[in-house]
């Protein structure tokens, strides 16, 4: 055996390694120096440019914010002054003083009714006032030229066919969205030629009426001349489109906003004619992040072009697209790089024609090790009987194959023979788990019984309530109108026995009416319906049923809320008309411990708050009345410390709690009296 057949993998590995790495680290070196210079370059390109766009952008925020500072200048008068809206003279001056203040196109009101007031900037500074009101005429749009102090001209226009009510962007969807913000771009309705884009401000009044919207206008030609301005000499292309493609703003005053036409729809960046248009649409449309600079090369030069989303923070959805033109060294640099690629590429490629011959010596024995493999796989795959065989693994290799793969081929062996143990280990667990799940389908099949049954037991109550609820309502409303009847027989000195009878009739009736409440409540118990609810809004709902149900012990009842709750949820799974019946048991049981037996110096006082305890939130019901006996069987169903108690009460509050996975704990309050706590887990 000759001494290069004993070399082992690794040995012949090193030695066509090195080689490779000769050949190869010497390009690759030369070209990451070449990617250094370039990256530098382009990162400083990059600056450059991302500088100019940033200048853009802030520039741009500035302008659309005064509309938005303009709307609370105006809401903030209008709701200090609300007759300020029913003056359409006092407000056009008003709009009249802004326009001459601050760079915006127009400023509007409309009102519900449809009435309307809008002053536009014209082309040279001056101002027109457009109204349509029930003084001269609705359904109209008078307009009129103001003098240089502000005041009304002789009418100069008179527009006929207004709508009804408003039917633009501007109006419809604030009215919508029931807040101050950005409309649609939108044509106007006297004029279908100018296009704008509004922020606006509806107005409510201390009953929530709309009261109208007030709006400022941006005409997107006046964006245009603007972005034209910001770009200044710049060499390339920036324009402001929607996510739509459409058209709002161009730095080039050559490119149209609108398409000619009936319709004067806005124009799309894909159908402009303008030489970087096409780019500047491939790289809106291209998957992907276009926020950083992208090198594109151009008949007439190399540009930057990137693709900026603006406008998230002011509600808009809008991308402002830059083309600009990059200097002399980018483009050599990138010249320079696609030679040292190329070299880089050949180098690669002589590696690996050196690997070829070591990979074929590999190959080899990794063959036989593959055939033995399937062979093996083929085995497992049939292993389908309830006793499976054992598998049988057999691959010889040539003592020259290397080292590594005659010790693979041994450990193969290894893991074939811990399968085969692994099997006989997998067939005795199959059957343990088999004996588990029947076992345990036997406890399923049995719990559901219970519950099939507890389920009748439910629907039988439900049906005697009803039942028992029928005549006892007659019995009441009979019982009562004996008592009036005798009452005025009393007064005449007849017997008042009878009346007394009477009245333990109508106690006994109501009591029993109470009973069969109580019986639909622990129904309601048996259907629990889970849902995420916040813990706030029970505890509101049950101040308004105090309020208006315990209506004589109202003042002794608070509802309180930790501070940490004020500003988050209390979210638990649950069935909010459970919790509230639950709670409402609790201070029932209370108000009638305070009514028969109050405290002797003090007020009663009855106090109900939630706490966060850990991973529960805590509904704790306080009182200051007598409190609990000192031997609480508080484990004993429908127990009750009242003489006249049938304990319901209680038992619908823990039959509630173990429907929400909840606990029932009864103390002694601070006071002395009795305190009930609802642990309820949290969620989130």
């Amino acid at each position: 055996m000759s001494q290069h057949s004993r070399l082992s993998l690794g040995q012949r590995l090193v030695r066509s390694t090195g080689l490779q790495l000769i050949l190869v680290a010497g390009s690759f070196s030369l070209l990451t120096y070449t990617l250094g210079r370039n990256s530098g370059i382009q990162e400083s390109e990059v600056h450059r440019t991302n500088l100019s766009i940033t200048e853009i952008r802030e520039q741009l925020s500035g302008k659309l914010r005064v509309p938005m500072f303009l709307n609370d200048l105006n809401a903030s008068a209008i709701d200090a002054q609300p007759d300020l809206l029913k003056n359409f003279d006092a407000l056009g001056r008003r709009f009249w003083h802004q326009l001459k203040a601050f760079p915006v196109d127009y400023i509007n009101y409309g009102a519900p009714d449809g009435a309307f007031l809008g002053l536009e900037r014209g082309s040279d500074d001056d101002v027109l006032l457009y109204e349509d009101s029930t003084r001269l005429g609705r359904g109209q749009l008078t307009v009129f030229s103001l003098s240089a102090g502000g005041e009304r001209l002789e009418p100069t226009e008179i527009i006929p066919g207004m709508s009804a009510t408003h039917e633009e962007a501007w109006y419809v969807d604030t009215v919508t969205a029931g807040r101050s913000s950005w409309s649609s771009i939108y044509a106007w309705e006297d004029q279908p030629d100018i296009h704008s884009v509004s922020y606006n401000t509806p107005l409510f009044d201390g009953d929530g009426q709309l009261l109208g919207v007030i709006g400022v206008d941006m005409v997107i030609n006046q964006l245009s001349n603007w972005l034209h301005q910001a770009w200044g000499s710049r060499d390339g292309l920036a324009v402001l489109i929607e996510a739509d493609g459409r058209l709002i703003a161009s730095s080039d005053p050559s490119i149209p906003l609108t398409t000619t036409g009936e319709n004067n729809e806005r124009s799309s960046l894909g159908e402009l004619e303008h030489p970087l248009a096409d780019l500047l649409n491939r790289v809106q449309q291209a998957p992907g992040d276009a926020s950083q600079p992208q090198l594109f090369r151009h008949e007439n030069g190399t540009f930057l072009l990137q693709s900026t989303p603006w406008g998230s923070d002011l509600g808009l959805d809008w991308v402002l697209l830059t083309a600009s033109s990059a200097n002399a060294e980018v483009t050599q640099a990138r010249l320079t790089l696609a030679v040292e690629i190329g070299a880089a590429v050949l180098a690669l490629g002589f590696t690996l024609l050196l690997n070829r011959s070591l990979i074929n010596r590999i190959l080899q024995p990794l063959n036989a090790l593959q055939r033995a493999s399937q062979t093996t796989e083929k085995q497992i795959n049939q292993l389908e009987d309830a006793q499976p065989q054992a598998l049988k693994y057999r691959c010889e290799l040539d003592q020259n194959s290397g080292q590594e793969l005659l010790d693979l081929n041994v450990a193969v062996q290894s893991m074939v023979k811990a399968f085969n143990q692994l099997t006989q280990n997998l067939t005795s667990k199959e059957q343990q788990i088999t004996r588990m799940f029947q076992e345990q389908r036997l406890q399923d099949e049995q719990a559901l019984s219970q519950m099939n049954h507890r389920l009748k037991v439910s629907l039988e109550a439900a049906a005697i309530a009803h039942e028992i609820n029928q005549p006892l309502s007659i019995l009441r409303l009979t019982a009562q109108r004996l008592q009036h009847q005798l009452r005025e027989r009393v007064e005449a000195g007849d017997p008042t026995e009878l009346l007394d009878a009477l009245q333990i009739l109508d106690d006994q009736a109501s009591r029993i009416a109470q009973t069969t409440d109580q019986m639909k409540a622990i129904i309601r118990n048996a259907n629990t319906s889970l849902s995420r609810i916040d813990l706030r809004d029970v505890m509101d709902s049950i101040q308004l049923y105090v309020k208006s149900n315990l209506i004589e012990a109202s003042s002794w009842i608070t509802t309180s809320l930790p501070s940490e709750l004020k500003e988050q949820q209390a979210w638990v799974e649950g069935d909010a008309v459970q919790l509230q019946i639950a709670v409402i048991n609790l201070v029932k049981n209370a108000v009638e411990a305070l009514t028969h037996q109050p405290p002797s110096t003090v007020a009663p006082e009855i106090a109900i708050r939630l706490e966060r305890r850990e991973q529960h939130w805590a509904i704790v019901v306080d009182d200051n009345g007598p409190g609990l006996p000192d031997v609480h069987t508080g484990d004993i169903p429908l127990y009750s410390s009242k003489p006249s108690g049938s304990g319901l009460g209680l038992f619908i509050v823990r039959s509630a709690m173990e429907g929400h996975n909840g606990e029932l704990t009864l103390g002694v309050s601070p006071s002395g009296g009795t305190r009930a706590v609802l642990l309820l887990p949290r969620q989130g």
